[in-house]
């Protein structure tokens, strides 16, 4: 088939780690209230967390935390725990996630895995999973990237592999945050995905062109 190259809906998918292809298991909420314990201040209830969720952790213990001191040892607070809890094992991948992944390959899709964690952490999942070989590349803020709402790490993305128009892009996450950033970022799929931090009604509120009740449900919609 000549044609073989627009026989595929999207040349990219990049898709959100815990919550999405990651069981956080509620511990990245757990975490959260630790660090800030730890660093003198005081928990936080889910409902004010929850806005925030997917959001780059940098920007989101800044708003947690006044004093960017404090903020700022929050954070390291954050990631020292995070680390722990991943070499722990205790997120491991969601059901289904890796053969969605392993199907994406087969069908010569790339995918990027996104995250508002820091990359220490990142990198640490991918090395627990083991899932450094079934995917192209990991993006996550940094001192020029911003991480989300904003567009910068799946258009990052797309420059980094090279791929060739936004509208072949999709993005899926379990958060209002990764729905905003995929729009932003001019991506054609913008899938919310259940199962995560936001439920089906903050899904909805936020802009996308689909939801899926799981990361398998998005594949299904491409074929």
């Amino acid at each position: 088939m000549p044609h073989h190259h627009n026989s595929r809906a999207i040349d990219l998918a990049v898709l959100d780690m815990a919550g999405t292809t990651i069981a956080d298991n509620g511990i990245v909420e757990r975490t959260v209230n630790e660090a800030l314990h730890l660093a003198g201040l005081d928990a936080i209830t889910p409902e004010t967390l929850r806005p925030l969720r997917g959001m780059a952790k940098t920007d989101m213990f800044n708003r947690l935390a006044p004093d960017p001191r404090k903020a700022a040892d929050a954070h390291r607070n954050f990631i020292d725990l995070m680390l722990k809890a991943v070499l722990a094992g205790e997120l491991p991948a969601k059901d289904g996630a890796e053969t969605v992944l392993v199907s994406l390959r087969e069908r010569g899709v790339k995918t990027c895995l996104m995250t508002g964690f820091d990359a220490t952490v990142q990198d640490a999942l991918l090395e627990t999973l083991g899932w450094r070989d079934l995917i192209d590349l990991t993006v996550a803020q940094s001192a020029t990237l911003r991480g989300r709402p904003y567009p910068d790490l799946i258009l990052t993305a797309v420059i980094e592999l090279g791929i060739d128009a936004v509208q072949r892009v999709l993005v899926a996450g379990d958060t209002a945050n990764d729905l905003l950033a995929g729009t932003r970022s001019g991506a054609g799929h913008v899938i919310g995905v259940l199962g995560g931090a936001h439920q089906r009604e903050q899904l909805q509120a936020a802009p996308h062109t689909a939801i899926a009740t799981n990361l398998n449900e998005v594949l299904v919609n491409l074929a």
